[in-house]
């Protein structure tokens, strides 16, 4: 968050994680009863904030203009050298811890979610007509939300409209994700989608390596770090930029895949995941 991107989910993901291995000896049922407790009380919470902010009162012009402030000279310090961006990312820590609340609940939804899954064998045992299900339930929900989070956030609607628009968008981002596990389940299933499968499981297995050298690369050419693009560019450019790491990473995945068992970062993880202190020997006391 500090050196390479501030919006990294990483932290997140290992401070509640910790919950996640807390309640590893959950029952598949109690698991994913307690996961719809969790996104129910703070989809709640976060829909009812959004509710009040959209009430608050007439958009405040004063406060737009500040943000546009604060959005100028956070590209100045992108653009900057190495302090300049440490500085920056290190000024916007508070954002990112109540950034870190905000997503808590939806995380550790979807870590029991996913754990209640994994007991139940769900990926390998789900028939394509509950796939279809969940698909259509899963797009009928969630593109609608996301339109209007879309509206709000970056579009049309005016900035009144922003906070419940995020909010919503937030809380009914499950189903959009239903909907791709689905639809991708149902893909990897054909002739063509179990070719997919193939040249993408190598990336997977390594993800946590792609992950940071997705956020190095992207500091380098974007940040002070290297070639200071930050806000120079606009969407094609940075999209057309993604798609070619992600092609080369595939690419790289498939070969080191083939003889070696885990990505270098994983192996790291591993080894101080494992990590054991030394056996005393018989005549040691």
């Amino acid at each position: 968050m500090v050196f390479l991107y501030i919006g990294d989910i990483l932290t997140t993901y290992a401070l509640l994680g910790l919950i996640l291995f807390a309640a590893r000896r959950a029952t598949p049922e109690g698991a994913y009863r307690a996961a719809l407790w969790v996104w129910g009380v703070f989809g709640s919470l976060l829909l009812l904030l959004g509710v009040l902010g959209t009430l608050a009162g007439p958009d405040d012009e004063a406060a737009q203009a500040a943000l546009s402030t604060e959005a100028a000279e956070l590209t100045a310090a992108y653009r900057g050298g190495f302090t300049d961006v440490v500085g920056a990312n290190l000024g916007q820590l508070p954002f990112a811890v109540l950034a870190l609340f905000t997503m808590s609940g939806f995380v550790v939804a979807a870590f029991l979610l996913g754990l209640s899954a994994g007991k139940r064998q769900w990926l390998t045992r789900v028939g394509r007509v509950a796939l279809r299900r969940i698909l259509v339930a899963g797009l009928c929900v969630g593109v609608p939300a996301a339109a209007f989070s879309a509206s709000g956030v970056a579009g049309p609607l005016s900035p009144r409209w922003e906070l419940l628009a995020g909010m919503t968008g937030v809380v009914v981002a499950p189903a959009l994700s239903a909907a791709y596990v689905a639809g991708l389940l149902l893909w990897f299933g054909t002739p063509g989608g179990a070719r997919a499968a193939g040249v993408l499981a190598p990336a997977g297995r390594m993800a946590l390596t792609h992950y940071l050298t997705q956020s190095l690369v992207m500091a380098l050419i974007f940040t002070g770090y290297g070639l200071g693009l930050y806000g120079r560019l606009g969407v094609a450019v940075p999209v057309c930029i993604a798609l070619v790491l992600y092609a080369a990473q595939l690419a790289l995945s498939g070969m080191l895949m083939r003889r070696y068992r885990l990505g270098p970062v994983e192996w790291v993880l591993r080894a101080f995941t494992h990590l054991r202190e030394r056996p005393r020997q018989v005549n040691e006391r």
